[in-house]
């Protein structure tokens, strides 16, 4: 296993593959050295040099994405342990916009071998963006007051004991087949594990970015989320950061010029 890089996933369509790819080769121009693992189950990724900004591809067989559906990228990400080349991984959400080195991340593993950053809503109570029955039923397991993490940003270290909170994970999420970070609280609970807590500025939205940046808070990693993937936005709001890296992926990837209008409509919340 190789020490120490970065993993996508990149599933279900190719709108998250162009993401995937915009978001990795924006950190490879502020991580030169940092290795980079595109997992994916797109053949579109063979129309894009990949090995040009030092990108592995980690194809994902048949027999590992089992059934397909709208799921399909919340049943791999629960089992990332399975498919990451590295003993200290960080796994990056798609929709992640790294803007500034991430080098001082790492020393995060100093402190616990599994690293993540609180949710907007901080406590299983507080959840509000997922079925009511997966929350009923969690709240028959937890206290409402359960901290509640973001897994669009993962840092863990490869261990037998996160090996087994993965597996954990997966069966977990099977309960329900959807949303999977009500699932991650339920499989702490149910290891007894332990989250360090990372700074929000490793995985904050461009909202809650803006009073940091004004009292010049350097925000590492900016997240997108709100669909702006499957809407096809997420290019245009990378373009304000990275145009020449938004322009190469789009014309290998094929989309059109697409209005910045319509940047104007997206909700970053």
């Amino acid at each position: 296993m190789t020490d120490r890089g970065v993993i996508y996933c990149a599933t279900t369509s190719d709108q998250y593959l162009e993401a995937a790819l915009i978001s990795a080769i924006a950190l490879r121009q502020l991580e030169p050295l940092l290795p980079i693992t595109i997992i994916t189950d797109r053949p579109g990724i063979c129309n894009f040099p990949v090995g040009d900004y030092g990108i592995t591809p980690r194809f994902l067989r048949p027999d590992e994405l089992g059934e397909r559906g709208p799921f399909l990228s919340r049943a791999v990400k629960t089992q990332l342990a399975r498919f990451s080349p590295y003993e200290e991984t960080l796994f990056l959400d798609v929709d992640i916009l790294p803007i500034r080195s991430i080098d001082a991340l790492w020393g995060y593993l100093d402190q616990g071998d599994f690293a993540m950053v609180r949710d907007r809503n901080p406590t299983v109570a507080l959840c509000d963006h997922i079925a009511q029955e997966e929350i009923d039923y969690t709240l028959r397991i937890l206290p409402g007051c359960t901290p509640h993490f973001n897994s669009g940003v993962m840092l863990w270290r490869n261990t037998l004991e996160n090996q087994r909170l993965f597996r954990t994970w997966h069966n977990e999420w099977q309960a329900f087949g959807r949303q999977d970070q009500l699932a991650l609280v339920r499989a702490l609970h149910g290891t007894g594990r332990s989250i360090v807590s990372l700074p929000t500025t490793y995985n904050t939205s461009p909202m809650d970015a803006a009073p940091l940046l004004l009292q010049d808070v350097e925000v590492q990693l900016l997240h997108f989320w709100g669909g702006v993937v499957t809407a096809g936005e997420f290019p245009l709001l990378a373009k304000k950061y990275y145009p020449e890296v938004v322009r190469v992926v789009g014309e290998r990837m094929g989309w059109g010029e697409r209005s910045d209008m319509v940047i104007k409509q997206v909700v970053t919340h």
